[in-house]
């Protein structure tokens, strides 16, 4: 299951992943993350909250790569993922997003991440 997010206010981008990830869910993240991209403006934050996954199917690697293709075509400027207990999933966005050529912030509840966006992480 999933939520996607377009917080226009903050300019922020929201993905929150839970449950069994399918390929097909994975395509409707994607879609759905990269037409919430176009409602942001540059410069824009993404919180991924993967805390509530529990099993990743190869698709979302694929579909990773996409929305983080749109992010920086648009000009994103921050990444924090709350990992949680979902340690497999926090490492393989990890590996991807090394190399894709950034780094992300790891938070352990949305709550950490979101005071790391809204004060500025490290």
């Amino acid at each position: 299951m999933f939520e996607v997010e377009a917080l226009v206010a903050k300019n922020r981008l929201v993905v929150r992943l839970w449950g069994d990830l399918t390929a097909d869910e994975a395509r409707r993240v994607g879609d759905a993350a990269v037409a919430a991209i176009d409602r942001l403006r540059p410069r824009f934050d993404l919180l991924s909250d993967l805390k509530g996954v529990t099993s990743l199917c190869s698709e979302s690697t694929v579909q990773m790569r996409r929305i983080m293709e749109a992010a920086k075509a648009r000009g994103f400027r921050r990444v924090v993922r709350v990992v949680g207990r979902s340690a497999e999933a926090a490492l393989v966005f990890e590996r991807t997003s090394r190399e894709m050529g950034y780094d992300a912030y790891l938070a352990f509840s949305l709550e950490e991440a979101e005071r790391l966006l809204d004060v500025g992480a490290p």
